[in-house]
């Protein structure tokens, strides 16, 4: 890469992991060719990225002016992608430039014992729910046009399997720099079997030896009872295939919950209004509360107060096998204009 990635992402080079992040989400997002970005920048910021969210390609670069295998992949090799999804029928919320961001990924990078990592990148999705399926717990459907696993090769990446020669199945293979202070000896990835160790016969044509093809894939969701604004549910192996076999990404689900009419949400209970003339409150009585499981009927004691609250057991939020309370605010709902029957019993009450 020949631009200085610092510059690229606008961040200065004391900047923080969380400073580089925050930088890279908002140039990622302006320039996404999905939303009529250059394609070009894009591709710039995604390699300056690569360099800077990685605390040893950082340090590389830093001191030598090169992150060493710092690749050109952007988020098709080890990132996130914003394109593909097929979003009919399915409430995402937001901003689709929001919807994924790269900061789980996997990707082409050095990883356990030398080897290229070769996971795929996780995925990450905004899921907007009704206040009703949220309670309830629900089911969501989408497309998405992401990497799969080739069938073709099974993900292998081609036929024939065998030890790679220049590595000799090691996956490293050494090389010898001479520097004015002598000769430097260096181990790093084999390029010819990117650290696996294994090389083919014969690549597979379908996937030209990624082990992995664009595809659509169908993803369902099951979202559990009682979830609620800010919480992110994990779906394993949901995200985009790795290369050449390796392990899938995952898939991260951040909900949000509309609000309700009727209710508002504590934790694990839900609070409601009694609207109660102040003569009803006085004489108290049975009366009904409507519940997000149905109807019950309450009793009010005499001369309750405006702005009481009662509880109602057992009648809140379900989760994992709990079950909160339902609370009830008692709110006199003063009349406009008192009729002569009503005003005459009151003045008889003084």
């Amino acid at each position: 890469m020949t631009n200085d990635p610092y510059k690229i992402l606008g961040v200065e080079k004391t900047a923080s992991e969380a400073d580089i992040k925050k930088a890279y989400r908002a140039a990622a997002k302006k320039h996404h060719p999905d939303k009529g970005g250059n394609a070009e920048e894009f591709k710039k910021i995604n390699e300056a990225y690569e360099i800077l969210g990685d605390s040893k390609k950082r340090a590389n670069y830093d001191q030598f002016g090169s992150a060493g295998n710092a690749g050109s992949q952007g988020f098709g090799g080890g990132g996130f992608h914003t394109s593909g999804f097929d979003t009919s029928g399915f409430d995402f919320g937001g901003d689709m430039g929001d919807i994924f961001s790269s900061f789980f990924g996997g990707g082409s990078t050095a990883g356990h014992g030398g080897r290229m990592n070769m996971r795929g990148s996780d995925l990450e999705v905004e899921v907007v729910l009704d206040f009703e399926d949220a309670m309830r717990g629900v089911i969501k459907k989408f497309s998405s046009t992401q990497f799969i696993s080739c069938e073709a090769c099974k993900g292998e990446g081609g036929s024939g399997q065998k030890k790679c020669s220049t590595c000799s199945g090691s996956g490293r293979v050494s090389r010898q720099t001479r520097t004015p202070f002598g000769v430097i000896q260096q181990q790093g990835i084999c390029p010819d079997c990117e650290g696996t160790g294994k090389t083919f016969d014969s690549k597979c044509s379908e996937c030209s030896g990624e082990g992995r093809v664009r595809k659509s894939k169908k993803i369902t969701i099951h979202i559990p009872e009682g979830v609620q604004t800010g919480e992110t549910l994990r779906v394993r192996g949901d995200g985009e295939a790795g290369r050449k076999g390796g392990e899938s990404g995952d898939l991260f689900v951040h909900i949000r919950v509309k609000d309700s009419r009727t209710f508002e949400r504590r934790g694990m209970d839900l609070l409601s209004e009694l609207k109660l003339s102040p003569w009803e409150a006085m004489l108290g009585g049975m009366f009904p509360v409507e519940t997000f499981w149905g109807k019950v009927k309450v009793e009010v004691l005499e001369c309750t107060k405006d702005g009481t609250l009662m509880k109602i057991k057992g009648k809140g939020v379900k989760r994992s096998g709990r079950q909160g309370d339902h609370l009830v605010r008692i709110v006199y709902d003063m009349p406009k204009k008192l009729s002569k029957k009503e005003r005459e019993a009151l003045e008889g009450i003084k």
